[in-house]
C-alpha cells in the first residue's frame, strides 16, 4: 500500500518542507495568488532547506495561467573573470571556480512585477522571521550537513552549519538581513544596490574572480517553452540552457520505440530503455548548452527518431560531463485558476561551499563540459548546461505539472512518473510512489539503479544495483488541475507534504 501524501481541494501547495507549505497556504488564504505564494514558499525553503536552493542559486518556473502556458528562466552566467583553462585542468566540484551568478532573486522580481498582487515585504516576512528567530533543523537538512561536513569544513559554509544536528536550533541573522534589504529596497537591490556591492566583495574575499558588473548585468527571461504533441496530449518543457528537451525526447521514445508494450514488472522493461537513454543523454551532452552557442534548433529535435538519426551518424560521442548528484527543491502551488511549478537549486548540497549574505552560493559551473569545442564548453560570461526543468501536460480539460529533485536524472524521473500515469494507468499517489529504475550512468558503460521489487535482465553489459523500495535518487511531485478540483501528490521519498483547501 503506497504512502499517500495527497491533497484534494480548490487550491493548495505541495513542497519539500511543511513550513513552506504552511507559508504558501497562508498567502493563498490571505488573498494572494499562486505567484505571490510561490515567492513566499521559495524564500522559506531558502531558509529552512538552504542546502537545496536560495538567493545564492538559480530558479525556473513553468505553469498555466488559465489556458495560457508561462515559463521563466533565471540562471546565471560564469563570472567575467572565470578562468576556463584552470577549470578544465582542475575539474573542481566545489570552490570559487564553480560559482555562477545567482538568478533566483531576479525570478522573484520578474513574477512579482508581472503577476504579483502582494509586495515583497509581505511575501518575504515569513522567511525573514524564520531566519532571524530561528527554526529547528529537519531530517533532510541534518542529513545533508552530516554528508558534506568533512568536505566543506574549510569553506565559509562551516561558520553557519558545521555541527548542526537533527533538531538543532538554527538562526541566521545574515540571511535575515539580506532578505530584509530585498523586501524594503526591492529585488533590484540584490543586483544593483549597496547589497550587490557587499555580496561582490564577500565573494571576492573567498576567491571568486567576480566584479559588480557581473551582478548588474544578470538577466532572467520569460521564455517560450518547448512543445511536443503525443497521443492527444500537449507536453511542455523548459528550453535550453536546461535539459528539458531530454524529457520530451524520452517520452517520444516511449511511443516511437513501442516501449509501452512491456508490463510494469516485466524484467525486460528496464533493459529496453538502455539505448534510448544513451542516445538522449549523448545528444544532451554534445548539442545542448547556452543557447547563444548552440548550432541546432532544439525544436527540430524533440522527436526521438530525429535524435536517434543524428546521434547514430555523429562522429564524436565523447563524454562531456562529470558524474555527480545534485540538490534541488521543487514545489507546486495553485490558487484554483493558475497552476505553477517552481524549481530552485544550488546543484550540489550547499553548492560551492562559499557563502554570500548568509546564503550558500551555487556551484552550477560544474555543469560545464570538461573540454573545448562544444556548445557547453566553459568560458567567461557563459551559461552552463542546467539540469533544472519542469514538465507540463495538457490533456482535454486537465492540466498536469510534474517536477522533481533529481539533477542529471530529472528527465528519467519525469518519464517514469509520466509513464506510470499515462501508460500504466496509475493514480498520482501510486505514480510518484511506485518502485522505479534510473540509469545513473546513462552513457557508455551504463549503470542502472533498480528499486525492489522491480527486476531487470542483465543484457548488453549493463551494471545493475538493486536498492530497497524508496531507495533510489530524487523525488517527484505531481499536480492535476481541472474545472472541478486540484489534486496534489507528494513523493514519500521526500519529507514534504501536500495540502489542498477549498
Amino acid at each position: 500500500m503506497p504512502v499517500a501524501k495527497l491533497g484534494i481541494g480548490f487550491k493548495g501547495v505541495v513542497a519539500d518542507h511543511p513550513l513552506a507549505v504552511k507559508t504558501g497556504l497562508d498567502v493563498l488564504e490571505e488573498g494572494g495568488n499562486a505567484f505571490d505564494a510561490s515567492i513566499a514558499i521559495s524564500a522559506v525553503l531558502s531558509v529552512v532547506q538552504p542546502q537545496m536552493g536560495g538567493p545564492g542559486g538559480d530558479g525556473f518556473l513553468l505553469g498555466f495561467v488559465g489556458d495560457k502556458v508561462v515559463a521563466y528562466a533565471s540562471s546565471g552566467r560564469s563570472p567575467s573573470g572565470f578562468n576556463a583553462d584552470e577549470y578544465i585542468r582542475e575539474k573542481p566540484l566545489r570552490g570559487s571556480l564553480t560559482v555562477t551568478i545567482p538568478g533566483l532573486v531576479y525570478l522573484w522580481g520578474m513574477i512579482n512585477e508581472e503577476y504579483g498582487t502582494l509586495d515583497l515585504a509581505t511575501l518575504l516576512k515569513p522567511a525573514i522571521s524564520l531566519a532571524y528567530n530561528g527554526f529547528n533543523a529537519g531530517y533532510t537538512l541534518a542529513r545533508s550537513i552530516e554528508a558534506v561536513e568533512k568536505e566543506l569544513s574549510g569553506f565559509k559554509w562551516a561558520k553557519y552549519y558545521k555541527g548542526v544536528k537533527l533538531g538543532s536550533k538554527i538562526t541566521n541573522k545574515d540571511a535575515a538581513r539580506t532578505l530584509r534589504l530585498i523586501a524594503s529596497r526591492g529585488w533590484e537591490e540584490f543586483y544593483q544596490g549597496e547589497l550587490a556591492e557587499e555580496l561582490t566583495r564577500e565573494l571576492q574575499d573567498q576567491g571568486v574572480n567576480i566584479g559588480l558588473e557581473d551582478l548588474m548585468t544578470h538577466e532572467g527571461f520569460k521564455v517560450d517553452p518547448l512543445r511536443l504533441e503525443v497521443e492527444g496530449r500537449i507536453l511542455y518543457e523548459l528550453p535550453p540552457n536546461t535539459q528539458g528537451a531530454s524529457t520530451l525526447q524520452l517520452i517520444s521514445a516511449l511511443y516511437e520505440e513501442e516501449l509501452s508494450r512491456y508490463g510494469f514488472h516485466d524484467p525486460q522493461r528496464a533493459s529496453a530503455w538502455s539505448k534510448p537513454v544513451d542516445i538522449v543523454y549523448t545528444f544532451r551532452d554534445i548539442y545542448l548548452g547556452d543557447p547563444d552557442y548552440m548550432e541546432i534548433d532544439v525544436n527540430e529535435y524533440l522527436r526521438y527518431s530525429r535524435v536517434k538519426k543524428l546521434i547514430e551518424h555523429s562522429v564524436s560521442q565523447s563524454s562531456t560531463r562529470g558524474k555527480h548528484g545534485g540538490d534541488t527543491t521543487f514545489f507546486i502551488v495553485s490558487d484554483g485558476e493558475s497552476l505553477i511549478g517552481f524549481i530552485q537549486s544550488l546543484f550540489h548540497p550547499f553548492g560551492s561551499g562559499l557563502m554570500m549574505g548568509g546564503f550558500p552560493v551555487q556551484n552550477r559551473g560544474v555543469g560545464f563540459a570538461k573540454e573545448y569545442g562544444l556548445p557547453n564548453s566553459p568560458a567567461p560570461r557563459k551559461l552552463p548546461l542546467h539540469t533544472l526543468s519542469i514538465l507540463g501536460v495538457v490533456e482535454d480539460d486537465k492540466k498536469y505539472i510534474i517536477g522533481c529533485v533529481g539533477g542529471d536524472y530529472r528527465p528519467q524521473l519525469h518519464l517514469r512518473v509520466y509513464e506510470n500515469m499515462f501508460v500504466y494507468g496509475m493514480d498520482p499517489v501510486k505514480a510518484v510512489a511506485a518502485p522505479r529504475f534510473i540509469y545513473v550512468e546513462p552513457r557508455g558503460s551504463q549503470r542502472l539503479v533498480l528499486e525492489k521489487p522491480l527486476e531487470a535482465n542483465t543484457v548488453g553489459g549493463i551494471s545493475i544495483e538493486e536498492v530497497e523500495y524508496f531507495g533510489s535518487h530524487g523525488h517527484v511531485h505531481v499536480a492535476i488541475l481541472d474545472d472541478e478540483k486540484l489534486i496534489l501528490a507528494g513523493d514519500p521519498r521526500s519529507e514534504g507534504i501536500a495540502i489542498a483547501i477549498n
